[in-house]
């Protein structure tokens, strides 16, 4: 632990306890997300031409907020599906090449059949778990462990819950996916990796595609069935969400069922976009050359990023986005996707991330909230999320999913190997070609890679200052509970101004960082080298 200018430096991981008190520096927070209070400018929908790295799956719709009951329609209409079977594309239950390997013939007539069964049932009140489990192994054809669903419905939802969403909000499942054809009226393309492609549908369809998830309807995503194409893709169907398991699976479940519930009582009518960037090599920054200043930065312990508005919030992504989310995982990424369900759709459309890659979320609503983390993680109640919209009907709601490396031995991530590939993807998800103050807003961030990736925090946020600098982006750094790295991230930072610092500056302390043998933390080192040692 190394005192300077009487503030103690501490090197130790910290737990994430909350503290009882906030610790706020730099800008006031209101100052930095008043740059872009409204939502970003974009072209009206109809003003941007489909092509294959622009798809629709709606027509062109435009957002008044006077008129909050219109619906945007599906790109076909109601009655036109049109299939596509191939690799390029979402295998959907409902297509007619979707074929039974016993009959040969179409699943999707059978599907129906069962789910209209089921859905009278919920009609009757006489539905029970029971009744859901069999359907879902007819559906996948073989045997599953339901466990944790069983036990929210049957154990932790009262009587009148229970009552309500085995008939109710079942019912209403059972006609999402019943109705997948209509409302999506085609298949969403597949974003694979090395694409710059976007993928925008309404509210509606995506909750049609998770009706779909939660009956686990996707053909061979789910287990040893999973065609050789989806190696590199998430299961996008809740099948692993739903076996035995710790409590925070059974809290996960809970916010996916409140969402259901909140869509039963009232369909939005909003629109999200996936976009998957990959930034090209001549785009990549020449670190050591660059004389852009240190950008401005908010320090705060007492803030979630997701609590953050009107800025880039960032997701501390696993390179299969979405992470553990319908496994076991329960930490930032598996939390964030929870408590708002329909970012989920990313795990059926996007293949793993390169280092060069990143996956925005525009426009996912927020249906619940939460306490704890981790083990101690659980649905605290419902969520209204009155961000406003664009005119594409999106929520002012930008979520950017980088992944952060792996460090099996710690010491590894000071190689510059290492350090150049984590400022490269901190730099695509930061990055915005457009310069101006309504797309250069603040990137809320934290100790992403760390925890479980066992990341250095103080390198960590170098990494993310330097990436948010080279973008000209304010960064908004919240450490919900660490007072002592944000203490310490100040001081540096100060120490930074104070020298007039550029990001070369600093990408050469973490060169000449990445030498020393048996180094102090890298806190300390910044503050005992002065910057202009390391330009001569």
């Amino acid at each position: 632990m190394l005192n300077y200018i009487g503030l103690e430096l501490y090197d130790d991981g910290y737990t994430g306890k909350n503290v009882d008190h906030k610790i706020i520096r730099g800008p006031r927070l209101e100052q930095l997300v008043n740059i872009c209070p409204h939502p970003p400018y974009i072209r009206n929908m109809k003003e941007v031409p489909p092509s294959d790295n622009v798809v629709f799956m709606i027509k062109p719709f435009r957002y008044d907020q006077s008129k909050p009951n219109d619906y945007p329609f599906s790109i076909n209409g109601p009655n036109r599906y049109n299939d596509v079977w191939n690799e390029h594309y979402v295998r959907m239950p409902c297509s007619p090449l979707y074929v039974s390997k016993k009959t040969r013939q179409p699943q999707w007539p059978i599907f129906c059949q069962l789910l209209l069964q089921l859905k009278q049932k919920c009609d009757n009140r006489s539905a029970t778990i029971d009744d859901l489990k069999n359907a879902i192994e007819t559906f996948a054809g073989r045997s599953y462990n339901i466990d944790s669903l069983r036990f929210l419905i049957t154990e932790s939802f009262s009587a009148e819950q229970r009552s309500y969403f085995m008939s109710a909000v079942l019912a209403n499942i059972c006609t999402l996916a019943l109705n997948m054809d209509i409302l999506c009226s085609q298949p969403p393309p597949l974003l694979r990796s090395g694409s710059n492609r976007s993928l925008t549908m309404s509210q509606q369809q995506a909750a049609s595609l998770l009706a779909a998830s939660f009956f686990c309807l996707f053909p061979f995503r789910s287990d040893g069935k999973a065609k050789k194409e989806y190696d590199h893709f998430q299961n996008p169907n809740f099948n692993t969400l739903y076996q035995r398991g710790p409590k925070e699976k059974i809290e996960k479940l809970r916010c996916i069922l409140h969402y259901f519930e909140r869509i039963t009582a009232k369909m939005p009518n909003g629109v999200i976009t996936f976009q998957r960037y990959s930034l090209h090599h001549q785009d990549s920054p020449k670190w050591a050359q660059s004389e852009k200043g240190i950008a401005p930065m908010h320090l705060t312990t007492g803030k979630r990023i997701e609590d953050i508005n009107c800025v880039l919030q960032v997701d501390f992504a696993n390179k299969y986005i979405g992470g553990g989310v319908l496994t076991a995982g329960c930490v930032q990424e598996e939390i964030r996707f929870s408590i708002c369900p329909e970012m989920l759709v990313s795990l059926l459309v996007c293949e793993a991330m390169e280092p060069n890659e990143c996956i925005h979320l525009l426009g996912c609503e927020r249906y619940s909230s939460y306490k704890g983390y981790s083990a101690t993680f659980q649905y605290a109640g419902d969520y209204v999320d009155n961000k406003p919209k664009d005119n594409w009907g999106r929520k002012w709601c930008h979520l950017v999913a980088i992944d952060a490396l792996y460090f099996r031995d710690q010491t590894t991530q000071y190689h510059m190997k290492n350090i150049n590939r984590e400022l490269i993807k901190a730099y695509t998800g930061f990055y915005t070609s457009r310069q101006t103050p309504d797309c250069a807003y603040p990137v809320a961030t934290g100790n992403w890679g760390c925890g479980a990736f066992n990341g250095d925090k103080q390198l960590k946020a170098i990494i993310q200052l330097i990436a948010a600098s080279q973008t000209v982006r304010p960064l908004i750094y919240a450490a919900y509970g660490d007072k002592y790295l944000i203490e310490s991230f100040s001081v540096v930072f100060d120490h930074l101004i104070n020298q007039r610092a550029t990001v070369g500056d600093l990408y050469r302390y973490l060169q000449e960082y990445s030498k020393v043998p048996s180094p102090p933390s890298l806190f300390e080192y910044i503050l005992r080298t002065p910057a202009k040692q390391l330009r001569s």
